[in-house]
């Protein structure tokens, strides 16, 4: 007897072994989600914090009067050098694209009024057609179309 009990001892002990393991993993989830931070992460997180009240203004942050300066002068050095005087150069610019006028070099008046009327005859007659295919669908079908009737 005693025997028996001795050869399921390591079974027993690798069982128990995976239980504990399972319960340390669930445990250290349900800790996590409870919002308990490690201090790192604490520490991270009140340092974007502290950055968002620091920087609600627009302004730079902690920033020395020398650093203002030195900014202040690289932006009238922009201003000067791409005679942008007034712009806000700390601004993403906008941009406003038009499209170009297409224009038909080497042709004549008369030959652009017929090569437009060309490709409205060739769109008239895809419309009719599109229409056609589209009528033929509107059809019923009938499954016993040309079978003899009984």
């Amino acid at each position: 007897m005693l025997r028996q009990v001795l050869q399921r001892l390591p079974s027993v002990g690798a069982a128990l072994a995976q239980q504990t393991h399972r319960h340390f993993g669930v445990s250290a989830v349900a800790v996590q989600k409870a919002g308990a931070l490690d201090p790192i992460q604490q520490l991270f997180v009140d340092k974007i914090r502290e950055y968002r009240t620091k920087s609600a203004g627009g302004k730079l942050v902690d920033a020395t009067p020398e650093t203002e300066a030195l900014l202040k002068d690289m932006l009238g050095t922009l201003e000067r050098s791409y005679q942008a005087t007034g712009v806000d150069m700390t601004k993403f610019p906008t941009f406003n694209f038009t499209d170009p006028e297409l224009t038909w070099p080497g042709l004549t008046e008369e030959q652009k009024v017929k090569m437009y009327e060309v490709v409205d005859a060739i769109e008239s007659k895809a419309a009719a057609e599109a229409a056609a295919v589209s009528a033929a669908e509107d059809e019923k079908y009938d499954p016993f179309e040309g079978l003899p009737r009984l």
